[in-house]
């Protein structure tokens, strides 16, 4: 049945692909961001934006007016001016609940991350522990996911690697041993748009990750052997990271913060199931990194889109 979806913060790596993934499954998707006159690539039959900041609330009753779900993915990697972990992440939420409360929308679904609240350390982590509060201390009927690490077509993680490693000829490589279970974006956007009619799930929380760990160190050795390059991967001690970190977070986009080298000492992968069984099975990362990270795949990354929609519909 077609819903009225709000996402905000869709413009996004991750809202990209559930927006389309919504659209697909005919439901009527909102999207609310910051920059909509940045996202106008977007705007195919059934999509709409409109500028909303969760950090004042303005805009945000325009946007969730009418909606039958809200999806909030706000997050921030790094602070910059009034855009703190608290302002995105705890008083965002904030603001997005109290706008959906005002609607007619019950439903609302919550992007985390695996970790919220676990590393007092990270500000970061800090943060989304205190918005996920906020969640269950809300009426509404709320889903929360935690996913690791989320890999694909345009993420900022690979990619950024991958064009490090085209100008030089060693990578360095901080908290080498730390694991990751990373998780492929049509996958997270797949079991988002499963869960907005779900009424199984309500007043749930699940951590989404793919099938397998690896260390970081293994990450970049298997993006160099799929990108055919021979790059020198230098472990970097701790206290040379800390003083990266120190002087990286005062760049405009720092590939590096204090605050992400405290989230590095620990590992993002899930104890139990890496996927909840109902929402199937998550896609390898040795079978999906290659049809984006390299040239001429484009064929094998349209055949597993293909095969997330299969699994989509027979979800319904």
């Amino acid at each position: 049945m077609s819903k009225r979806v709000c996402i905000i913060g869709g413009s996004g790596f991750v809202g990209r692909a559930m927006v389309r993934q919504a659209a697909r499954a005919g439901h009527t998707v909102v999207v609310a961001c910051r920059h909509p006159e940045r996202a106008r690539d977007m705007l195919v039959e059934g999509v709409s934006l409109l500028k909303a900041d969760v950090t004042t609330g303005r805009g945000l009753d325009e946007a969730i007016a009418g909606s039958d779900c809200v999806i909030n993915l706000v997050g921030i990697l790094f602070e910059q001016g009034r855009y703190s972990f608290d302002a995105a992440h705890v008083k965002g939420t904030e603001n997005i609940l109290a706008a959906t409360k005002r609607s007619s929308a019950t439903r609302y679904l919550h992007m985390s991350a695996l970790g919220a609240g676990k590393i007092p350390e990270s500000r970061y982590a800090r943060s989304k522990g205190e918005a996920e509060a906020r969640v269950r201390q809300s009426r509404l009927s709320w889903t929360i996911f935690r996913p690791s690490i989320i890999f694909g077509e345009g993420d900022s993680f690979f990619n950024k690697f991958r064009a490090m490693s085209h100008f030089s000829p060693l990578l360095p490589v901080i908290a080498g041993e730390t694991r990751f279970q990373p998780v492929w974006v049509e996958d997270v956007a797949r079991v988002f748009v499963a869960s907005i009619e779900n009424r199984h799930i309500f007043g749930k929380t699940y951590e989404l990750a793919g099938p397998k760990s690896y260390s970081f160190m293994e990450l970049m050795q298997l993006l160099m052997r799929y990108l055919g390059r021979n790059r020198l991967l230098l472990p970097v001690p701790g206290f040379a990271a800390k003083i990266m970190a120190a002087f990286m977070q005062l760049l405009p986009t720092p590939p590096l913060t204090s605050d992400q080298l405290k989230l590095l000492q620990h590992d993002s992968v899930v104890d139990g199931e890496p996927f909840p069984a109902e929402f199937g099975s998550p896609a390898a990362l040795e079978d999906i990194l290659p049809t984006y990270i390299c040239n001429g795949q484009a064929g094998r990354l349209q055949s597993h889109l293909d095969d997330s929609r299969t699994r989509y519909r027979q979800l319904r």
